[in-house]
């Protein structure tokens, strides 16, 4: 209702953060709005020159009256708004973000109309609009967010345990592998690229045609890690000796490398060529039972058959040796090389590690039945990219839940590092302006990238930090998806442009994620705690304004629902099947 009519309302304050409404008579001013108000409502206040600001009702109070007795009555109670523009409405009708004024005074507030709505969730290009969800206040307008927007400029997820966060994840991914479409041939693809790191085995479910890889198929060769993942395995940095660990554990790593790929040019220890941890393990063992003659000519190392050994890369690699014993009889004399005795430790571990089988995918992989060599490098990556033989998939799901803890991180840090490193020479070299961006979902990230400092979390880290800064360079893109974002390296999180925040409990968590919001809206931020399930608040570059969203239901979805104790405890007894074991 225009003012000029009635003295319904008034504005008391307008700023680029707050506009203060006054409303004298409140039955009148419910009267004339098409729908209900309450906190989160969308008020469209206008001037006489056919501009309007956008804002969200953030908070109301009674004003304090001196009237005395008439200010109980609810006719004569006087409500103070307080709301947080948002953007604004020009004259042609087009919605904008921004701190545009209105012009003194303003004329008219209002409910935000259906139609209003629709000039700013429907502004999004056509061949750019993407949608999984309505708006909360309204579902019958649909929330489009701007794809490219998106996808390309790094996404959060967050939301404590049962707000909904894996089905929402399920439900963006579901809709970009289908979402704009081109091709005109029966069943082809669209180009679409998604790999899912998945720590609790969720999402089989959701996307049953996916290129599916578990511990039981995964081929993750270890002479593709770096120095830091490799010593990260092998070494014990605390120990006493860890800096002799690392130098000949080098020098056997370089050596092996250079023993099976002859025709590869300056190997070094970084060099993602295969070398054989078996042979590795043998070099070792026998540094650490090296025995040196010491008659005269000799003072090299000895053989208990009496053979001297010239290079020790010529038999070291070979097996276990049997070396002279220690003696200073003449004749016989033989003494510990520089490193007897001291990698007992060390050599013991090796040995676990490559015999461990549930490492097979990383110490022993086979392709069809063979070694995984440094012929097989192409074969290996592909699998990552859904790009497998005989098998392409949009969405590679790497199911991490049986993989051990102890080289989690190291699995997510390399597998990471070979798509950045592959699409870093795929765009050097490309001669197509074809693109194949892709998106890599790391799901529960707080347990492989935390803030924490620890020296087993820096190589995930550093891998991870390096996409999330450069990434987008070369059509990588990443969504962080945690129930602690509060434990999650900063530098990664900063780096996100969108935000998907559902119900957040934790107090510490809600205030470190209020900081990193590019938006700070706090009408919509502080009902994270209260939000119900699949509710999410879209926040960042891609979408008109902060958004309150209904994530849309799924077919297929994943694996995440919680076990309802006390319905089943109700049940008759249930026999498990203890040969899965």
């Amino acid at each position: 209702m225009s003012a000029e009519e009635k003295e319904v309302f008034k504005i008391n304050c307008v700023t680029p953060t707050l506009i203060q409404i006054e409303v004298i008579d409140i039955d009148e001013f419910r009267k004339s709005q098409s729908a209900s108000i309450s906190i989160g409502t969308y008020l469209k206040i206008s001037d006489d020159n056919n501009i309007s600001v956008v804002a969200l009702i953030k908070s109301y109070r009674i004003k304090d009256s001196a009237v005395g007795v008439e200010a109980a009555t609810t006719d004569s109670r006087i409500f103070i708004i307080d709301a947080e523009p948002v953007g604004f409405i020009n004259a042609e009708g087009k919605f904008r973000r921004g701190g545009q004024q209105i012009a003194i005074p303003p004329s008219n507030v209002e409910v935000a109309s259906e139609e209003v709505l629709k000039s700013i969730y429907e502004s999004v290009e056509d061949e750019k609009e993407f949608s999984f969800g309505t708006l909360m206040q309204n579902k019958s307008i649909r929330v489009k967010v701007d794809g490219d927007k998106f996808f390309s400029k790094h996404i959060g997820v967050v939301g404590s345990t049962g707000s909904g966060k894996s089905c929402t994840v399920a439900k963006v991914i579901q809709e970009a592998v289908v979402a704009g479409g081109t091709s005109k041939k029966a069943g082809a693809l669209n180009n679409s690229h998604i790999v899912i790191f998945d720590l609790h085995s969720e999402y089989k479910t959701a996307f049953p045609d996916a290129n599916y890889l578990s511990i039981e198929n995964l081929v993750l060769p270890s002479w593709l890690l770096n120095a830091e993942e490799l010593e990260e395995i092998f070494i014990e940095s605390n120990e006493q000796n860890s800096h002799n660990q690392i130098s000949q554990f080098r020098q056997a790593v370089v050596l092996n490398k250079r023993k099976h790929n002859p025709d590869v040019d300056k190997v070094s220890y970084d060099t993602p060529v295969y070398f054989n941890v078996n042979e590795v393990y043998n070099y070792i063992y026998n540094l650490n039972n090296e025995m040196i003659g010491k008659n005269p000519g000799e003072g090299k190392p000895k053989l208990a058959d009496g053979t001297l050994i010239d290079n020790r890369e010529d038999k070291y690699f070979d097996a276990e040796l049997a070396f002279a014993p220690q003696s200073q009889k003449s004749g016989e004399k033989a003494s510990g090389g520089p490193f007897n005795g001291e990698f007992d430790r060390f050599v013991m571990r090796l040995d676990a590690k490559r015999n461990d089988s549930r490492l097979d995918f990383l110490m022993n992989p086979k392709i069809e039945g063979k070694e995984c060599k440094t012929e097989h490098l192409e074969e290996t990556v592909r699998q990552f990219l859904g790009y497998a033989n005989k098998s392409e998939a949009n969405i590679t799901i790497i199911d991490l839940s049986e993989i051990p803890f102890e080289v989690l991180s190291i699995v997510v840090s390399l597998i990471s590092r070979i798509l950045f490193d592959v699409f870093l020479k795929i765009r050097k070299t490309k001669s197509t302006d074809d693109e194949t961006p892709f998106l890599i979902v790391y799901e529960e990230a707080h347990n492989y990238v935390p803030r924490s400092e620890e020296a087993k979390y820096k190589t995930v880290k550093k891998s991870i930090e390096r996409i999330a800064k450069e990434g987008r360079k070369y059509g990588l893109s990443l969504m962080m998806v945690s129930q602690r974002p509060s434990e999650i390296s900063e530098t990664i999180f900063s780096q996100c442009n969108n935000f998907l925040a559902m119900r957040l409990t934790n107090p510490t968590d809600q205030s470190y994620v209020k900081r990193l919001l590019p938006d700070v809206v706090s009408a919509i931020t502080e009902n994270l705690p209260a939000l119900e399930k699949r509710e999410a608040l879209v926040i960042g570059d891609s979408v008109a304004i902060p958004t309150l969203v209904y994530v849309d239901t799924l077919e297929n979805k994943p694996r995440s629902t919680d076990v309802e104790f006390q319905t089943e405890w109700k049940k008759d007894w249930v026999d498990i099947d203890f040969s899965v074991l």
